[in-house]
């Protein structure tokens, strides 16, 4: 009897922390109270910054899952989660209702730079050989500096010392400028070193045959002189050419014709040739 009630209580002893812990993992955690649907960050797809790191909005989205997903934080009273079977501080998961969540994602740069944590990341993932190459030209930047000759620069030599370049001289007093070097070249007079001006001639107003000239009742009338305002006690109309009134001045000659060109505007006078 003695063994036997042993032999029992023994396995009451090993069996027990089991069943507690069985009942441990029975526990949920609760959808969110709060959700980002009317944040303005959310909307915006604006990055958070959740315990000094920095996590951007991806489009994934998933339904809320007590029972792998836990508070970790709480961004402008908006509660945070994160997955804990996926790999700590890689994603993180806004809700924009109680049931559903999107996923802000931290890049892989600097310490994780060339890794994919648990799964593929969304957002590109910086080599390490980018991420080397970038620390040692902000390093050699933050150090030395960059120097960058200006066009009044010039280089001596193979070394860095830089010069002033020679400033111009002037030449004569229409203000025309050129180098030291050029205004130091022997046999050279200053009469040869002007730069010639191009001439300018107007062209030539066209007159007589060449001038403007239109057809009318079988004759060719050419512009003849400045225009006038029209009057009807003086111009009569004769006719259309092209649409535009025609018409002829009551006291002059019949070798001249007057045409508006203009609705409401003045005649031009035309004559025949």
């Amino acid at each position: 009897m003695r063994p036997f009630v042993l032999g029992l209580f023994l396995s009451v002893a090993v069996l027990f922390p089991k069943t507690g812990n069985a009942q441990v993992y029975q526990f949920r955690t609760a959808p969110p109270e709060v959700t980002a649907a009317a944040a303005e960050w959310q909307i915006n797809s604006e990055p958070v910054i959740v315990g000094g790191l920095v996590y951007h909005p991806t489009r994934s989205f998933r339904f809320f899952d007590g029972q792998v997903m836990a508070q970790i934080g709480i961004f402008e009273r908006v509660p945070v989660y994160a997955d804990t079977t996926l790999e700590p501080f890689s994603v993180l998961y806004m809700p924009v209702s109680r049931d559903r969540m999107r996923e802000y994602e931290r890049r892989r740069d600097r310490e994780l730079a060339g890794t994919t944590g648990s799964r593929v990341p969304s957002l590109p993932v910086e080599s390490a050989s980018e991420q080397t190459l970038r620390d040692r030209h902000a390093g050699s930047v933050g150090t030395t500096g960059i120097i960058e000759p200006s066009p009044q620069m010039t280089t001596l030599g193979t070394g860095a010392t830089l010069q002033p370049a020679p400033a111009p001289s002037a030449v004569g007093s229409a203000g025309t400028f050129e180098p030291r070097a050029a205004a130091s070249a022997v046999g050279t007079s200053r009469q040869d070193r002007a730069p010639s001006r191009p001439s300018l001639e107007s062209a030539r107003r066209p007159s007589g045959a060449n001038g403007v000239w239109l057809e009318f009742n079988g004759a060719r009338w050419y512009a003849d002189g400045a225009a006038a305002s029209f009057s009807p006690d003086r111009f009569e109309p004769v006719g259309l050419y092209r649409g535009f009134p025609v018409y002829l001045d009551k006291a002059t000659a019949t070798n001249e014709i007057w045409v508006q060109v203009v609705e409401g505007g003045p005649l031009a006078p035309y004559a025949r040739r």
